[in-house]
């Protein structure tokens, strides 16, 4: 089988554990696009690997603002593929939500916040 570099690799060497330890040692050298180009089951891992990276270090509000929040569909997934079912239905909550305020941003509408931010930088500069 080839590994995500694209060598020859016998996969039977590993466990589940020894594997996801080899693929830690190795994503930071793959874009995220290059998971999707691999084995099902080493981009079920990989994301999933990311992503509780992710959520270790910068909590759920710095996976949805960095790039691996554009991955959200394949990690949700992964976790339909390890059977994980309370957080895939966590995760599509999310992913709904998300949707529903992304539709509400102000950018997408007739609101315009410079005024406000004009006026609430007079104000700070009034009272310096």
């Amino acid at each position: 089988m080839k590994w995500i570099d694209g060598s020859e690799i016998n996969m039977k060497q590993f466990t589940g554990e020894t594997l996801s330890e080899k693929l830690v040692t190795e994503l930071r050298y793959y874009d995220y696009d290059q998971y999707l180009t691999w084995a099902d089951f080493l981009q079920a891992a990989a994301f999933l690997i990311e992503f509780d990276t992710e959520l270790s270090i910068n909590g759920i509000f710095g996976f949805l603002e960095n790039s691996i929040g554009h991955y959200a569909l394949n990690i949700i997934q992964a976790c339909e593929i390890i059977s994980f079912d309370d957080n895939h239905e966590m995760a599509e909550e999310v992913e709904e939500q998300i949707s529903r305020l992304s539709e509400q941003l102000y950018l997408y509408g007739d609101f315009d916040i410079w005024p406000l931010l004009f006026k609430y930088l007079d104000k700070q500069i009034e009272e310096l």
